[in-house]
């Protein structure tokens, strides 16, 4: 039985869709499946085939990265966005197809409806093999409002014998609004290597009173000027310091950031830490009294928040995505709309007055992230590979 996993992100690359590619890939190579993955990068330049790919062993998992070219990263590019897609397509499929041949996988799992998800069903179409699309976040949350890329991803839909995603409001989007799926879809919640959640050291930051924040890659749809425009709303009620431990996910995704820290007044009472290795991310959880979580559209199932909960930290998130599933209100965090200011300074507010109730949401936030084990989700995904392939797996 052999399987390829196909994604545009895989460490040490960032991002929430690498780190849960890498998860389960190692969960199902630690099974003794036989695990191959597929991770295409885009390249300024057009290399032949044979030069365009690595192959290496990884942890029992053969890593095949691929570089394929996308005219769009060049500042000369000369051909429109359309004509720079139909290249990029036709080479993935190219390097796909030819991984195809060489292994012969039983099923190939596209992980992100576009690219990953749409190249994988046409290799699997034109070879006839088993394919499962996964919808992370973005792919339907955003690419549905793309007109170039709303055929890819209703493709990649069509196409897939199954279709997996990390939360069920993106499922129903997907089958109202694109392409009806609601009868071989399923949701799969993310699960976290706790192992990586150890306390080693306490970093030394300048944070003094409540400690209030957010961690993971930050940009605009991830919601912090509200959690700014909150916090601004608090100014002379609270002693507090923001900390932001993290990064920004791309240059550009800075300096909007920090204007809005300046303009309301944050920026003296904020702490930024840069990008945290994951092996060293509870060290830093570690700090916070309350973490907020506001995001607006495109969210998955957020790794991020993931780690605070396992961490027994009071949690404040928004109603998008996999997030409602997570978090009960009042339960073991509390809820906010997406993009209301005033719903995340009431729930700062009521959390900074009662350390119990901080207490008593930290404790039952950590009790869910023990329900949602890795093992938990490794029996979610066999379940599904052995409906799609009608044998066992292992």
């Amino acid at each position: 039985m052999r399987i390829c996993l196909v994604t545009g992100q895989y460490p040490p690359q960032i991002g929430g869709v690498g780190h849960s590619a890498h998860r389960v890939a190692n969960m199902l190579a630690g099974r003794g499946v036989d695990v191959h993955v597929v991770h295409f990068q885009k390249h300024p330049e057009p290399l032949p085939l044979d030069e365009s790919h690595t192959s290496v062993d990884e942890d029992g998992i053969r890593v095949h990265r691929v570089k394929v070219f996308h005219e769009g990263l060049r500042e000369d590019c000369a051909h429109s966005e359309a004509e720079v897609l139909t290249r990029y397509n036709r080479e993935m499929f190219q390097a796909l197809d030819h991984f195809q041949r060489q292994y012969d996988f039983d099923l190939l799992h596209g992980f992100f409806l576009y690219p990953a998800a749409f190249i994988a069903g046409m290799v699997a179409r034109a070879h006839g093999k088993k394919c499962i699309a996964s919808i992370r976040g973005n792919d339907v949350g955003k690419y549905v409002f793309d007109p170039l890329r709303l055929p890819f991803v209703r493709q990649a839909l069509e196409n897939a014998d199954f279709v997996t995603s990390v939360a069920t409001n993106l499922i129903e989007l997907a089958d109202r609004a694109v392409t009806p799926i609601a009868g071989k879809a399923r949701t799969i919640l993310n699960s976290i290597d706790r192992r990586k959640l150890r306390v080693t050291f306490k970093p030394d930051m300048p944070v003094r009173g409540l400690v209030i924040g957010t961690t993971g890659l930050f940009r605009y749809k991830k919601g912090l000027i509200y959690l700014f425009k909150a916090l601004a709303q608090l100014d002379g009620e609270l002693e507090y310091t923001l900390l932001l431990a993290g990064d920004f996910f791309k240059p550009e995704d800075r300096e909007p950031h920090l204007q809005a820290l300046e303009h309301l007044g944050l920026d003296r009472r904020t702490v930024i830490t840069g990008r945290i290795p994951a092996d060293e991310m509870a060290n830093y959880l570690q700090l916070f009294d309350i973490l907020v979580y506001p995001s607006l559209y495109s969210e998955g199932c957020p790794l991020s928040m993931m780690e605070a909960m396992a961490m027994q930290k009071a949690i404040i998130a928004s109603r998008a995505g996999a997030i409602p599933e997570l978090i009960r209100d009042h339960e073991n965090g509390i809820l906010v709309d997406p993009g209301d200011s005033a719903a995340i300074a009431r729930a700062i507010r009521e959390m900074a007055a009662d350390e119990s109730l901080r207490r008593r949401l930290a404790e039952n936030a950590a009790r869910t992230m023990d329900e949602l084990s890795n093992e938990r989700e490794l029996q979610e995904w066999l379940s599904v590979y052995e409906t799609v392939l009608e044998r066992k797996l292992i």
